[in-house]
């Protein structure tokens, strides 16, 4: 049986309350991305406020705040599964009603540890990987494909780093959006056209590396376990190892 949700904390948090209520309990829980074999039994579950306001008080009476936020940090993940190792994590939480989050012998605590670090390693990578250019409006503008949904995550870094500089930056593998001017943030999820922009910052970086980069020490496997190749195509000054 696999339960189709929405995709949304609340959709996954309806599915749980009705599982208790049917007394079913799913082999996987997908929004739709799955591929199904003929004897699968699809269930839609329609996101329900008030049930999944009882499961997330009902989390909040197990959980103190800092692990309910990795709740919703584990599902900004981009694995399709996340939905399923998410379900059977709480669904532990729920039925032993108490914390086992450092419980690291149960394979499904450290599946849902596993996507937790790797959201939280990729959105640390990002706050140094990440390259604006100046628009001819006066905005400074980033594009980044991350493997995760990880902009709120980072948004706080740049907008404290750079308070007075209005900026977006852009995921456009997520369609996401996140703009910070005049000491305001907004996050809005968008499917718009990346920048094409070509400036002098673009070059900045480029003469920094070529003028910080020693050939005769070059190791392209260290540099990239520290920077994945995957990210090179929006960094300028790695145009070259693509």
């Amino acid at each position: 049986m696999i339960f189709i949700i929405d995709g949304s904390a609340d959709g996954l948090f309806t599915a749980l309350f009705n599982s208790y209520l049917l007394k079913q309990f799913p082999t996987a829980v997908s929004c739709g991305d799955v591929q199904l074999s003929i004897d699968d039994e699809c269930v839609d579950v329609l996101t329900n406020k008030d049930k999944a306001d009882r499961v997330f008080k009902k989390l909040q009476k197990i959980l103190p705040n800092s692990e309910i936020e990795r709740i919703f940090i584990a599902l900004k993940h981009g694995d399709p599964a996340k939905f399923t190792i998410v379900f059977e994590y709480l669904k532990l939480i729920v039925d032993e009603n108490k914390n086992l989050s450092q419980k690291y012998s149960d394979k499904r605590v450290l599946r849902f540890d596993n996507l937790v670090h790797q959201v939280l390693i990729e959105a640390h990578r990002f706050k140094g990987f990440i390259r604006f250019s100046k628009a001819p409006n006066g905005i400074y503008y980033a594009k980044y494909e991350p493997d995760n949904d990880i902009t709120s995550l980072i948004l706080p870094h740049f907008k404290e780093r750079y308070k007075n500089m209005p900026f977006i930056l852009h995921d456009i593998k997520h369609d996401v959006l996140a703009g910070h001017a005049s000491g305001k943030t907004k996050i809005v999820c968008k499917k718009i056209k990346a920048l094409e922009i070509e400036d002098e910052f673009s070059s900045l970086f480029k003469a920094y590396y070529n003028a910080s980069f020693i050939k005769e020490r070059k190791n392209e496997k260290l540099m990239r376990g520290f920077m994945p190749k995957r990210y090179h195509k929006n960094l300028p000054e790695k145009d070259e190892l693509i």
